[in-house]
């Protein structure tokens, strides 16, 4: 038999329905009906199931209708056969002899469906909807087994990326990840470099001649990276979010990996992708993203895993059947048990209006049109219901046939809540774990936790549990209020504690299906059922419930998905907050750096005012030229030492962290910091327009004195006075803006020998009376808000001339 197509689609393939029956008019008569009263499908028949067996291991087939009394082997063995061979293929007894002992075989043998022939028409209209039905239901099973696939696949590849070195090797990853799993025919990744996007990786799909360096904001890979949003490009042509691109490229998707750069697919057919394409793409790219984050930071985050994978249970289809007479008045004619225990409305007990009443909720208008002999099409919508266990969703096939003067209509109710669940858990999922990776603290991140253990996987009570090394022991960090209301308070615990010390020093999950039933170290107050997950070197999670064996296996599966997301989030939580006290202890030395500032200075200038004083005193005793000039000398000795105690001071104070920076004009701080510098010989250029920066408007205007009086004191003549030219002045300084920050720069000499990478360190300089603080003061400024400083000599576009820039750029 052919196998089904990988990701479990039967999009554009017509269901093929085997009809198998020794009589040969029989066979062609159902399959007849079959393909009259259904669309979509083809039907093939065989008079012996030995012909039957042979036709299912040439091709695939998607439903069986049998007889059940045929030569050499009857409708049972054939069905035992083809479950040993082919699986859990759909299988509709249809059979001329009917009894209660067949109908029971059938049952236990597991028959997708049993019916008995007569009846005419009615009765291969009733077939003909039990094969729809279990056709529907194989193919809502095989796309939620391809969903599932996928989900796990991103979980694999989430859990792979752990191990990449480089955000090289995360592009690459991307990129086969949206081949084989999303199968994404044509894709690429693509990486920001400062204000371009280089391709980064490409499919076996897209060559070289096909990408190109964009400028941020440029084109569709310009705007998902400058915007960090998604693009759905259904038709290029006439789209000005797609140009510009290949000519064979009719539809893409262009997906942001965080700041990073982005995912792209395209596709030379019209609106190849839609919503679910993007949403997994999203989801390959949120774990690129924070992939990359922690390579580029050096923190220790695990990268998100499987979003989800959940088992549908296969249930028997609701089937009603109304009378609707000439007037258009509706009878509830039928119903079998499945509409039955599913609705609790039962034929000849419950009206058509009270049916209504009974499960379409308010506000939801039921699909019914008037039926008419002109208007006899079968109706199939997805639809919402209320059940006995409340309200869920739907596929509705309501089939209506005409029949002396009145409509039979068949209300066929597929069951896809399981399905819609899927899709809002992983949305809701999702937007769990990055709220927890927001989290600043690991407090925050165990609180988001708990909640979505109850209220996103529907888990009756949770907690989390942190380990204290000091104490040696887990403590009870959040407990829900549902765990609350079932333990009450709970003390730490620690080794010999029972399944939750276990859970963390084995670093698995414990499962208890009856706590009743064993012997536990502790009591659990009201809880039957408990599962502990371990969050590796952070803690446990206990999840419990007053039920006994309340979690099964596909429950394991998402707590431990969850465990991971909060283990990934603790991580980076916990990274954080080593940097949080690593600022403050910076900060601390900060503060005695100033303080000891202080008492030097304070110790240094009385006795400097003291002898300046006496130099005073002492010049109108003294006669003799070269004695006035000696204490002409000591005079300019004391001075320098004024100035060198001023530059410690100012080192000390512009190291402080700025804690409320506020938005500044560049250029008005510029002008301002021009006029307190004696710049004298020097002309300034100011190009910053109305650009803006998050600063400390007096250490700013300080940063700016300092480099001002640099490229001033540089320029000179060597005695400190600025040479005045009747061509022009001595240096021009200009100011201007980058697209992340601004740029200082002159065109006087230029560092003067001093390596720029060194030249703003403490005590460095080119000049004879420098201090070299001037330019540390710089970079201790530049450093308390966060900003990177670049000093590089200031050439021309060909490499000519001199001078000095400097840059700042903020990583924000």
């Amino acid at each position: 038999m052919s196998e089904p197509a990988p990701d479990g689609s039967d999009a554009g393939r017509r269901a093929v329905v085997l009809v198998v029956d020794d009589e040969p008019e029989a066979a062609d008569l159902a399959a007849t009906y079959l393909e009259r009263l259904l669309e979509g499908i083809e039907t093939v028949t065989e008079t012996s199931p030995a012909a039957a067996l042979a036709r299912l291991r040439e091709r695939r087939v998607d439903c069986i209708v049998s007889d059940h009394d045929m030569p050499g082997m009857d409708g049972l063995e054939l069905l035992e056969t083809v479950r040993e061979e082919v699986g859990d293929l759909p299988f509709v007894l249809f059979t001329g002899k009917g009894s209660e002992e067949i109908a029971s075989e059938a049952i236990s043998a597991g028959v997708t469906d049993y019916l008995q022939k007569g009846g005419g028409a009615d009765g291969y209209e009733m077939l003909a909807n039990r094969v729809d039905n279990a056709l529907s239901r194989r193919r809502a099973e095989s796309n939620l087994r391809a969903v599932n696939r996928k989900v796990t696949a991103i979980h694999e590849f989430a859990t792979e990326l752990s191990d990449a070195e480089t955000a090289a090797e995360v592009f690459e990853r991307v990129v086969d990840v949206a081949e084989e799993v999303l199968e994404f025919d044509r894709c690429l990744t693509a990486r920001r470099d400062g204000e371009y996007v280089d391709p980064a990786a490409l499919s076996e799909g897209v060559t070289d001649d096909d990408v190109r360096r964009f400028e941020l904001g440029e084109g569709l890979a310009g705007r998902t990276v400058a915007e960090e949003r998604t693009f759905l490009v259904e038709a290029v042509e006439g789209s000005p979010d797609a140009a510009p691109v290949a000519d064979d490229v009719e539809s893409a998707i262009s997906v942001p990996i965080g700041g990073y750069g982005l995912l792209q697919a395209i596709s030379s057919g019209h609106a190849a992708f839609d919503e679910r394409d993007v949403e997994f793409a999203e989801l390959v790219a949120a774990h690129a993203a924070e992939a990359i984050e922690q390579i580029e930071t050096e923190e220790t985050l695990r990268a998100e895993r499987d979003r989800l994978a959940v088992l549908f249970d296969n249930v028997p289809s609701p089937v009603a059947r109304l009378v609707i007479d000439g007037s258009g008045e509706r009878t509830l004619d039928a119903t079998n048990d499945a509409f039955e225990s599913t609705f609790g409305c039962v034929a000849g007990e419950d009206t058509y209006e009270a049916m209504c009443e009974a499960i379409v909720p308010e506000g939801v208008e039921s699909i019914e049109p008037d039926w008419s002999e002109t208007d006899m099409e079968p109706i199939r919508t997805e639809v919402e219901r209320r059940t006995v266990s409340g309200c869920r969703e739907f596929i509705l096939n309501a089939i209506p046939t005409e029949r002396s003067g009145t409509v039979l209509l068949h209300l066929v109710y597929a069951d896809i809540d399981e399905q819609k669940q899927v899709e809002r858990t992983l949305r809701r999922l999702h937007e769990a774990t990055r709220e927890m990776f927001a989290g600043e603290d690991r407090e925050t991140v165990a609180e988001v936790a708990a909640r979505t253990a109850i209220d996103t996987l529907g888990f009756p009570s949770s907690g989390v549990r942190l380990y204290d090394p000091d104490a040696g022991t887990l403590q009870p960090t959040v407990i829900s209020e549902e765990a609350t209301a079932a333990l009450g308070e709970r003390p730490p615990f620690g080794p010999g504690d029972g399944a939750l010390w276990d859970a963390y020093d084995r670093g698995e999950a414990v499962r208890i299906d009856d706590l009743a039933a064993e012997e536990t170290v502790v009591e659990y107050g009201d809880l039957r059922s408990l599962l502990v997950v371990s969050l590796e070197d952070h803690g446990v999670m206990p999840l419990g419930s007053p039920d006994p064996g309340f979690f099964d296996d596909t429950d394991v599966q998402l707590a431990r998905v969850l465990a991971a997301n909060v283990t990934a989030a603790l991580d980076r939580a916990e990274r954080t907050e080593q940097l949080r006290e690593r600022d403050a202890a910076l900060q601390r030395e900060l503060d005695r750096l100033e303080k000891f500032a202080g008492v030097v200075s304070h110790d240094l200038r009385n006795p400097l005012t003291v002898a300046s004083g006496r130099v005073d005193l002492l010049r109108p005793l003294i006669d003799g030229e070269d004695a006035h000039e000696q204490l002409d000398r000591l005079e300019d000795a004391h001075a320098r030492m004024g100035e060198l105690i001023d530059d410690l001071l100012e080192l000390a104070r512009e190291g402080r962290t700025v804690d409320e920076p506020e938005s500044v004009a560049i250029a008005d701080a510029v002008r301002e910091a021009w006029r307190t510098v004696d710049t004298a010989g020097a002309a300034l250029e100011v190009e910053a327009g109305d650009a803006t920066v998050h600063a400390d408007p007096e250490r700013l205007r300080t940063l700016f004195e300092n480099l001002f009086r640099n490229s001033v004191e540089h320029g000179s003549a060597g005695d400190g006075t600025p040479p005045r030219s009747a061509d022009g002045p001595a240096v021009t300084v200009t100011v201007g803006p980058l697209s992340d920050g601004f740029l200082v720069a002159d065109d006087g000499p230029g560092f003067d020998g001093v390596d720029p990478a060194e030249a703003m360190g403490y005590g460095v300089t080119g000049a004879d009376h420098g201090s070299g603080l001037g330019l540390a003061i710089v970079r201790e400024i530049a450093d308390a808000h966060g900003w990177r400083v670049t000093a590089e000599e200031a050439g021309d576009a060909e490499g000519s001339g001199s001078g000095a820039r400097f840059e700042f750029r903020s990583d924000g």
